[in-house]
């Protein structure tokens, strides 16, 4: 059995020891991995005409899971000692999706009904 104290000090050397690593790889590659999975797990869902949900339920499941990223960064940020990588990684965070968000907006504005 693991010990949650041992998972806890892991998670503190990885917040303190590679701050870089712990703001930026580590949620992008999460974020990266899972939309893989999505697709495959949504292609194979497909090919099977949809007969089983549990693929679409873990699908959705990963999709939703990577909006709880910046919890890890958070986390980060009140954990570590060093606080530069993880304010630098929610403004790059934040910034895109706003940025995102407001072209969007600007994208679809001509797109009403009249």
């Amino acid at each position: 059995m693991v010990n949650k104290f041992n998972i806890w000090k892991r998670l503190k050397y990885i917040y303190s020891n590679k701050p870089w690593h712990a703001a930026f790889t580590y949620p992008i590659s999460y974020i990266f991995l899972s939309y893989v999975l999505v697709g495959i797990f949504g292609a194979v869902s497909a090919s099977l005409n949809f007969e089983y949900t549990f693929l679409i339920y873990i699908s959705l499941f990963l999709m939703l899971s990577t909006y709880l990223t910046p919890i890890w960064v958070f986390v980060g940020l009140i954990v570590s000692n060093k606080k530069k990588p993880y304010i630098l990684s929610l403004i790059i965070g934040l910034g895109l999706l706003f940025i995102l968000f407001y072209v969007v907006q600007l994208a679809t504005v001509n797109l009403e009904v009249k």
